[in-house]
């Protein structure tokens, strides 16, 4: 028994599946317009490249939204020189009133890394390896001490002076773009 196809099924199919196909192209550009709609509300982007910024007293005396740059960036570390402590965090956090645990849950979260030397410093900077640096070295009182191979394990290293506007202008570009 032969069977023979009938045009009109046929036509249907063809019809039904356009009309499917058409249906997903019209969906898929409304979710990729409203997503992008959302991305032009919030004009900020935060980079994803690994920064190891070096907490020293200018940078944290600079007003930079740290805690905001820590939630939005993903590979971004801070690094406690020998001549802080995490006491002295206190008040640069959201939050940051005395007694608060935020820079505690740092220290647990592999975010706030801290050392007692500058040999210790250096070694966390060589294990790191981030493909930025930006430290204040005047603070660290560093500037003559760098090790001359440093840059092998920092990609780019970026020196600010001790005054708010330069470390302002020079790290937030490096943050948001």
């Amino acid at each position: 028994m032969s069977r023979r196809r009938n045009p009109r099924i046929f036509l249907t199919a063809v019809v039904a599946s356009s009309l499917l196909a058409a249906s997903y192209k019209l969906y898929d550009y409304y979710v990729s317009s409203s997503s992008n709609s959302k991305n032009l509300q919030d004009p900020k982007k935060y980079t994803k490249k690994s920064i190891a910024l070096t907490l020293s007293h200018s940078i944290l005396s600079s007003q930079l939204p740290l805690d905001e740059i820590l939630l939005n960036s993903e590979n971004v570390t801070f690094i406690l020189p020998p001549n802080l402590s995490v006491d002295d965090l206190e008040g640069n956090f959201a939050g940051g009133e005395a007694g608060s645990s935020l820079p505690r849950a740092l220290l647990k979260n592999y975010k706030l890394l801290n050392c007692s030397n500058f040999q210790g410093y250096f070694d966390i900077i060589k294990n790191l390896k981030p493909d930025m640096l930006l430290v204040c070295s005047d603070d660290l009182g560093i500037r003559s001490s760098l090790p001359s191979d440093l840059s092998r394990f920092a990609k780019e290293i970026v020196e600010v002076d001790q005054n708010a506007e330069d470390i302002t202008t020079k790290l937030m570009p490096l943050f948001v773009w």
